[in-house]
Formats: structure tokens, C-alpha cells, sequence
């Protein structure tokens, strides 16, 4: 007879299992109880399966001898969702293509420099989870400002709408030409934000056209075409030796749903009004800042009012 050190009840030799790593014995009713308790909560990180009574980490495969069909597959389901599945090594890593029009999941190295679908072929990288980088010189940081521009320009181009340059109110172009008035008093130009005066009402703009014409450039004092600017001739060679900044590890600003602050794993969007975590919880979702609630990665603008960018559940 065996007695189990959970229910402390006695039970036959063969209504007991025998735990390999640490040879702990205990009924089959009550393993199979926890384990599923375990499962409908999500716990399937591989340290959850460990023995009741010392705690040592077993092999989640033995599990299948206990649950029925339809619950050792949701504990499948779950591990894979959660990036969680068993056979890795110690330096290998389960992880989803970060590109939105992707659902491939793929191994990689985990302290790799960055990760490419092996489905769309896009590289990625591991540090700030965006298109890879360093063939191009460019710093995460500068990486994730050349985001936030791409995304400016991409919502005045589908919205038509622009970011005062003086008090930075997000202003709409219904009508009109080109130049814009804003609530604060500021005028200034839809096409390329510069803040003007009502002198320049029609200077600003290459044949005098506020409605269909680009932009001139100011050059000593007054606005000219681009090409009465002489040109500049090229400064000679001087090798420099540029100084990169060691990057902070962290953002001011947790998670609203994990916590995490790590830039390795969540990332400011939307003019760090949103947060994109990669963690194993979020799993590349979306949280508003303001009032933590989830957002639709494709669709972020429709969390906020057009007008002021803020939140409209705050």
C-alpha cells in the first residue's frame, strides 16, 4: 500500500504513480486533479510541473498519462500560443514573426542579434523588434524615430491630418489650401508642418499656390524655390570617430498588462501613447497608457480622438 502525500489517504500499488526524477508516489486522482487545475489556469510554464512534496521540476510529457484527450490537447494549444512547448534546449527560444501579416512561429538562438521568418523572409531586431538595422548603421533608437516619422506621415496622407508645430494639437484639413489655422492662435503648413505668419500665406509655396503646389525653403530670410539655393560644394573627407550613447535597458513606462519594462521585450508607439509587448503573457499586443486597456495592433488610431490624440476611454 501507498499513502499519498496529498490527500493522505492509503491507495493500491497500481492507483499510484511514481514521479521519475525524484521517486515521490502519489494517486493518480489527485495528480490528475492538479494538473488540470493547472492547465485551465494557463500555468504550463515548465516551472509550474514540479513535485507536490519537493518541488523538483519533472518532464510535462508524463502529463499525457493523466488528463483525458480534449485536456492534454488544450495544454498543447496553450504551449504553443504561449511559446512555451518542450523538447528546446537551454539556448533555444520559441518565438512569433513580428511582421502583422505573418503567423509563423520559428526557433532561434536566444541571445541572437536579430530573427528572420523563415516563412516572409523579414529580419528583425531581437533589441527594439523592429525591421533590422545595423546593416544600415542605425542605433534602435534612431530606428524607432524613423518609426514614429514613417507613421506620422502615413496618417496625415490617409487622414489628412497634421501636428501644430506650436502647441503639437493634431489638426484635421477638411477644405482648403494648404495653409492651416490652429485653435491655439498658430498658423502653419499642412505639407511640411513649418510655422508661419499670415505674410506668408502664399510665399511659402512655389508659385505662390497654397492649394496645389510644394513647398519652397527658407534660405537668408525669405522663402525661394529649391533651386535658387546655390549649391553647396562637398566638404572634403575627415574621418570621425562617432561616439554612440549606451542605450537605457528599460522604459520610463511598464506594461500596463505584464509590467515589463525591458526595451528588449515592449516598445513606446503611437507618440508613446501605446505600448507593443513581445512578452510571453502580452504576446505582441497593444495596451493603451492612459487607461490600460488593449488595442487593435492595425488599428491604433481608432483608441483615440483624432483631434487631440487622446484617449477616448480615459
Amino acid at each position: 500500500m501507498v499513502d499519498c502525500n496529498i490527500c493522505f489517504c492509503t491507495y493500491k500499488e497500481e492507483e499510484c504513480y511514481t514521479l521519475p526524477n525524484c521517486l515521490h508516489k502519489f494517486c493518480k486522482a489527485c495528480l490528475t486533479e492538479q494538473l488540470k487545475t493547472k492547465i485551465e489556469s494557463q500555468q504550463i510554464d515548465l516551472s509550474d510541473f514540479k513535485c507536490p512534496q519537493c518541488g523538483r521540476l519533472f518532464n510535462p510529457e508524463i502529463i499525457e498519462n493523466f488528463l483525458p484527450p480534449n485536456l492534454f490537447q488544450k495544454y498543447c494549444d496553450f504551449a504553443l500560443q504561449f511559446n512555451k512547448i518542450m523538447g528546446l534546449e537551454d539556448h533555444e527560444l520559441l518565438t512569433n514573426c513580428l511582421n502583422e501579416k505573418c503567423i509563423e512561429k520559428f526557433i532561434i538562438w536566444k541571445d541572437a542579434e536579430y530573427m528572420q521568418c523563415p516563412s516572409c523572409k523579414m529580419k528583425f531586431c531581437r533589441k527594439c523588434s523592429l525591421k533590422y538595422h545595423k546593416d544600415e548603421g542605425i542605433t534602435c533608437e534612431q530606428q524607432k524615430e524613423l518609426h514614429k516619422d514613417s507613421f506620422y506621415i502615413e496618417m496625415k496622407k490617409n487622414l489628412q491630418i497634421c501636428k501644430c508645430p506650436k502647441c503639437n494639437n493634431m489638426c484635421e484639413k477638411i477644405s482648403g489650401c494648404n495653409f492651416m489655422y490652429c485653435r491655439c492662435k498658430a498658423n502653419f503648413c499642412f505639407l511640411c508642418d513649418a510655422e508661419l505668419t499670415e505674410e506668408y500665406h502664399f510665399k511659402h509655396w512655389q508659385n505662390d499656390d497654397p492649394f496645389k503646389s510644394p513647398c519652397r525653403v527658407w534660405y537668408n530670410g525669405t522663402w525661394v524655390d529649391p533651386d535658387k539655393v546655390p549649391k553647396v560644394e562637398p566638404i572634403k573627407e575627415v574621418k570621425i570617430v562617432q561616439v554612440i550613447p549606451m542605450e537605457e535597458k528599460e522604459n520610463k513606462i511598464p506594461c500596463p498588462n505584464c509590467g515589463n519594462k525591458s526595451k528588449a521585450v515592449s516598445q513606446l508607439v503611437f507618440f508613446d501613447k501605446v505600448i507593443q509587448c513581445q512578452s510571453v503573457k502580452c504576446q505582441n499586443q497593444a495596451f493603451c497608457i492612459s487607461c490600460q486597456k488593449k488595442v487593435l495592433v492595425q488599428d491604433i488610431i481608432s483608441h483615440f480622438n483624432q483631434q487631440s490624440l487622446e484617449c477616448k476611454f480615459k
